[in-house]
């Protein structure tokens, strides 16, 4: 059983809930925590602050923890999962 809590930033919930459908899982719950189920794995979105990196410049940060019953089968989606992560900066 694997248990993993992220600190996502610049991200907003309703995009990690799509990211997390897009993956396969299933809303759960639209309330704090908010869940999502997957085949073998479930995210749940624990909650959101504001980050201060400097005086001028916040962003939010939301908590998700992941488990999963099966790594070996997870792993491509945790990869999926991360690569809807990236952003292109300009």
């Amino acid at each position: 059983m694997m248990d993993q809590t992220l600190e996502i930033r610049g991200i907003s919930v309703t995009h990690l809930v799509t990211y997390l459908v897009e993956c396969g899982g299933s809303v759960q719950s639209d309330s704090w925590p908010i869940s999502v189920l997957g085949d073998c794995w479930q995210a749940d979105l624990l909650r959101e602050e504001t980050v201060t990196i400097t005086s001028r410049f916040h962003v939010n940060a939301v908590f998700v923890r992941f488990r999963c019953d099966d790594e070996e089968r997870f792993a491509p989606i945790m990869k999926r999962f991360r690569t809807k992560l990236l952003r292109v900066g300009g």
